[in-house]
């Protein structure tokens, strides 16, 4: 069974910023880029169930990306790079794309490991954007207290992470 779209959008909205910035980096253009991104997304969407998981995906997408982006600055005759600088920008950024998607993954996995009260801290933090000292007066805290438990949520984030990317056998 093939992904589902809504994680498919996900995934790809997650990796928006590499997507556009490989984008950009062939059409030298960022409305271009962002629309080649926008092409993409919806052409994977349109395909959804021949993706086996999300490393699938993101080599489809990398590709994707690379393709259209040749496509459309050869036709509007901005500056392009030759196809061997290409072969390797992609070669190292499919690299860092997998690296990234499997800490992403593991940090939702350890997300989802912690506590009820430890997310709404991540969330107001996060989310809502409030700052330490915001969230103390909302909780009847003192600023001290807020940042003591996001220091012990970010270490205990960092130790389950660390963990599950760790090589099996280690």
């Amino acid at each position: 069974m093939g992904l589902e779209p809504e994680q498919i959008a996900q995934i790809l909205l997650r990796e928006r910023n590499r997507l556009i910035s490989l984008a950009e980096g062939i059409v030298c253009d960022g409305h271009t880029a962002d629309d080649i991104f926008q092409q993409v997304v919806v052409a994977a969407l349109e395909v959804h169930c021949q993706f086996s998981n999300p490393k699938h995906l993101l080599g489809w997408a990398v590709t994707s990306t690379r393709h259209r982006a040749v496509d459309a600055a050869r036709r509007w005759r901005t500056c392009l790079l030759t196809d061997d600088v290409l072969d390797l920008l992609e070669a190292e950024w499919s690299d860092s794309t997998e690296r990234i998607s499997d800490q992403a993954e593991a940090l939702s996995r350890c997300l989802d490991q912690l506590t009820p009260t430890a997310r709404d801290l991540l969330r107001l933090r996060y989310e809502e954007g409030l700052t330490a000292p915001m969230i103390a007066r909302r909780q009847g805290r003192t600023a001290d207290a807020v940042y003591h438990s996001l220091s012990w949520i970010y270490s205990v984030l960092r130790r389950c992470i660390q963990r599950k990317l760790a090589p099996a056998g280690r």
